[in-house]
């Protein structure tokens, strides 16, 4: 069941082995990693066990009435017992915590020459301000919160490009027309706040922040992971594209989760406490036939929608489209995934066979043994972030 449905979420404890934690390079102390929505938090505890590394507890808990610190004190005093912190690893979701690829192109100087180290650290020093500038001015008209109130939490160029031609540096190469693909992420500098007080409340040594756009960049260079990867949140869609060693993270389009469950309270009429029997039995798809099909058929103008928003979102990537579509987080909404992908919303988009799309699970990120949360989205996002944070130490 969606944790996304349950209005009291039970904390659950096991121990999970992970195939990729025998790749971490140094011994770890227990680390906490959360995901702070606008509705609900979600975690996973990740320790040692007999020497290996487990998930201690996992689960995810309703914001509701309490602020984002409550929650996560409510979260904490669910831990096990006598088991300590030594490290807080957060990831915000889209309202709090921005990210965007963003594309500039330099025009070729005159005379053409090869280019010194002093002429490519400035290009790039240029380009970093710039980018900055542009996610700016586009956080400004999305949100109409003003950038002194979002801070830089990171920037990397992930391309560069002269004259159509990948290049892993500027210097050396002789200059012509120069494409940078750069990675901007910002955060709102009040959600970085409530995580603060609660480490410092709970004497968590080390607090990192972490985006899910960093997590999708290393997971996806992998062999055999390209494609197009959906995190649906609880009010939007996060979208990525990988495609013939290019990552693209295209922000996110205007409709999540949130908008799907609202349909069984506000279109069918029902109260909350049925309403939620009806959409957790949809999604499981333990309905009979007949009312299966008549539930289909007042979502399908909403999933239509769906696939409209994700069709312009796609168009802005301006390259060929991986036939490979991962969702996830909660996405599990999306149970009809064929009526997303309709022919009209295929129109025009550049897929190179016509997509197959599925759901990204705990499991598919790494070998996860017999825990039932594999089998779940919503952590899909943690496991990312968890196997990101070990792999790099």
């Amino acid at each position: 069941m969606l944790a996304l449905y349950s209005k009291v979420f039970d904390v659950q404890y096991i121990y999970m082995s992970f195939e990729f934690l025998r790749w971490a390079r140094e011994e770890r102390k227990n680390f906490l990693v959360v995901r702070i929505g606008q509705r609900e938090i979600d975690f996973l505890l990740f320790g040692k066990e007999n020497g290996e590394m487990h998930v201690l507890a996992y689960g995810s808990e309703e914001i509701s009435h309490f602020t984002a610190l409550q929650t996560l004190e409510r979260i904490f005093a669910r831990i096990p017992h006598k088991t300590s912190v030594q490290e807080l690893i957060a990831t915000f979701d889209t309202s709090s915590f921005r990210a965007q690829s963003i594309k500039l192109i330099l025009p070729p100087q005159s005379p053409p020459h090869r280019i010194d180290k002093a002429e490519a650290f400035a290009l790039e020093r240029d380009t970093r301000t710039r980018a900055e500038r542009i996610f700016q001015n586009l956080l400004f008209k999305e949100s109409g919160i003003l950038p002194s109130e979002f801070s830089l939490r990171k920037m990397d160029i992930l391309e560069r490009r002269i004259d159509g031609y990948a290049v892993p540096r500027l210097e050396g190469f002789k200059g012509g027309e120069i494409e940078f693909s750069v990675l901007v992420m910002f955060l709102l500098e009040t959600a970085l706040s409530q995580v603060e007080k609660f480490a410092k409340a709970r004497k968590i040594s080390r607090v990192r922040v972490i985006h899910i756009a960093e997590a999708l960049k290393v997971f996806t260079s992998k062999p055999g992971r390209e494609g197009v990867y959906l995190c649906m949140e609880e009010e939007k869609t996060r979208v990525a594209v990988h495609n013939e060693g290019h990552f693209l993270f295209l922000g996110a389009l205007p409709m999540g989760a949130h908008h799907f469950a609202e349909f069984f309270s506000d279109v069918i009429g029902m109260r909350e406490p049925s309403a939620r029997l009806l959409q957790q039995r949809y999604f499981e798809g333990t309905l009979s036939e007949e009312v299966r099909e008549k539930v289909h058929k007042y979502l399908l103008p909403e999933t239509r929608k769906f696939g409209t928003l994700l069709r312009e979102k796609l168009l802005e990537a301006k390259t060929a489209l991986p036939e490979s579509v991962w969702i996830f987080g909660r996405g599990g909404v999306l149970r009809d995934l064929q009526d997303v992908f309709s022919d009209d919303m295929l129109r025009d988009l550049p897929f190179v066979q016509r997509p197959k799309t599925r759901f990204l699970l705990p499991k598919d990120v790494w070998e996860a043994g017999h825990f039932p949360g594999t089998q779940d989205s919503l952590y899909t996002e943690l496991c990312l972030i968890g196997a990101f944070v070990l792999n790099r130490e």
